[in-house]
């Protein structure tokens, strides 16, 4: 039976606070270019289109928000895509939970072009074993059919698997109702913080995983 670990991106392996900012703001001076507007009027209509999608999935659609606004997406992503970091350890880690014999599947609330293109960026897309983006199953992680595909997909079993993640209520709490054992990032807070206020109440409620870690390198212990 193939065992799993479905790692998170976004304040688990990657520090993307620096990157998503400069995106974003990138896309309000394009939009205010597009429409003939001042940078502050885009950045207003853009944050009024947020708050129209909050709590769900294509809150974290870049390619779809640019599209809607007439823009082009990759340029705003690779224009400011060197401010992505990696946590430290994070490639030595995923090639531990191989050597472990997991398999390593990326479980992300990101969109697949946007998450190919940065894990391919950071050189760690040789690592993963599958990648299971919000769009591929039309849902927000917190509803669980990130974790339903992968364990149907590679035909494997909660209890053989682990979630490892920095958001309780995205990471922790559905992948502990489907039985799987979790591992919180205790320092991902420190790592997110978004270009507005959509969802970083998730980070403050309180659930308990199985395992709490306050550096990436501390899963060695646990798997």
């Amino acid at each position: 039976m193939n065992k799993l670990i479905f790692w998170d991106w976004t304040g688990t392996l990657a520090d993307e606070a620096e990157l998503d900012k400069a995106v974003c703001r990138r896309m309000e001076q394009d939009i205010a270019r597009e429409a003939g507007i001042s940078i502050e009027q885009a950045a207003s209509r853009y944050q009024d289109y947020l708050k129209k999608r909050e709590k769900t999935w294509r809150w974290h659609d870049y390619v779809v928000h640019c599209h809607d606004f007439g823009i082009n997406w990759k340029s705003s992503q690779e224009s400011h895509i060197d401010k992505l970091r990696l946590v430290p350890g994070a490639g030595d880690m995923l090639a531990y939970a191989r050597s472990r014999g997991y398999k390593n599947i990326l479980a992300t609330n990101a969109v697949r072009r946007v998450i190919e293109l940065r894990a391919a960026y950071a050189g760690i897309d040789h690592l993963l074993d599958m990648i299971i983006a919000s769009d591929d199953v039309q849902a927000l992680k917190s509803e669980g059919r990130h974790f339903q595909r992968g364990l149907r997909e590679w035909l494997s079993r909660p209890e053989v698997s682990f979630s490892v993640g920095d958001n309780p209520i995205q990471d922790i709490r559905p992948a502990l109702e489907l039985g799987l054992t979790t591992v919180f990032c205790a320092y991902g807070r420190h790592l997110t913080h978004y270009h507005s206020t959509h969802i970083s109440d998730d980070h403050v409620e309180l659930v308990c995983p199985s395992f709490s870690i306050t550096e990436l390198s501390d899963i060695r212990y646990i798997i």
